[in-house]
């Protein structure tokens, strides 16, 4: 499903127009976006967590050539789904 097609799954399930389906999940975007940036934790009860997590830099190594590389330090999104929402795939 891309944008366009959960924008209008949106607006059947809601009885709200496209454009104002549009406008919600972008404020939704913005949303979850700025609370990462900021260090907050989004939880959504049915869905599950959206959070920032941190991987300290360590020293790799280049699978083809044997060679020692350094992985820097990076911060990455993530999401972990709650049981419910997992059950709710398997059915």
């Amino acid at each position: 499903m891309n944008r366009q097609q959960l924008v209008h799954s949106m607006a059947e399930r809601s009885g709200l127009t496209k454009k104002e389906c549009q406008a919600c999940l972008k404020a939704m975007e913005f949303s979850i976006t700025k609370a990462l940036h900021e260090g907050e934790k989004v939880y959504l009860p049915k869905l599950g967590v959206f959070e920032v997590r941190h991987h300290l830099a360590k020293t790799g190594r280049n699978p083809t050539t044997g060679e020692t590389i350094e992985i820097p330090f990076r911060t990455l999104p993530a999401f972990r789904a709650n049981d419910s929402f997992k059950a709710a795939i398997q059915n």
